[in-house]
């Protein structure tokens, strides 16, 4: 098999691990609050320690988690979140990309009106917080320039599961967005 055939199966593989709602539970508890065991996961969503185990390990297969630094020793691995882009080439299992899709799209939208229901108890978020939809006409390489801007915007700043942070820091989702638009046969 070649390198390009590898990738490509790796890639369709880690889309499909990652279109289970279990396993985004599991990342988004590690990337947002550091750290943690199967066990203690397990508790946290009322699963069992081996589901949970389970999981974590088809997560670190494909590169989204890994063992934790620093917490070597005792009976349990300590896993934590990793970064680990996914990009499938149009053609490529779009069923399981799609699926993905729509998860995700479904976790940050619960989490969007979780905010939205509560801001009024945590006045200081509410100016602080933003949301913006804005029409751009851009090609490919400029939408692919906006995207690199983002990312080198987004570096510097802390991860989530960073403990050195000021007292009123909390965990923040950032979504962004860029897509055309259906073009119109013509």
């Amino acid at each position: 098999m070649t390198d390009a055939a590898d990738e490509a199966r790796n890639n369709v593989g880690a889309v499909r691990a990652l279109a289970h709602p279990l396993r985004l539970r599991l990342l988004d508890l590690l990337r947002f609050d550091g750290p943690s065991t199967a066990t203690r996961l397990a508790g946290r969503i009322g699963e069992s320690s081996g589901a949970t185990s389970y999981h974590l390990r088809q997560l670190a297969r494909f590169g989204y988690v890994e063992e934790a630094p620093g917490h070597r020793g005792g009976r349990e691995r300590w896993w934590r979140h990793r970064e680990r882009p996914v990009t499938l080439r149009a053609g490529e299992e779009e069923h399981d990309a799609a699926t993905l899709l729509a998860e995700l799209l479904s976790r940050e939208a619960h989490a969007l009106d979780r905010f939205l229901g509560e801001r009024a108890r945590h006045p200081e978020w509410d100016a602080a917080a933003f949301f913006q939809s804005r029409a751009l006409r851009l090609s490919p390489m400029e939408l692919e320039d906006l995207r690199l801007a983002i990312d080198a915007l987004l570096a510097p700043l802390r991860r989530a599961e960073d403990v050195e942070a000021p007292r009123d820091a909390v965990p923040v989702r950032f979504l962004a967005f860029g897509f055309p638009l259906p073009l119109e046969a013509s």
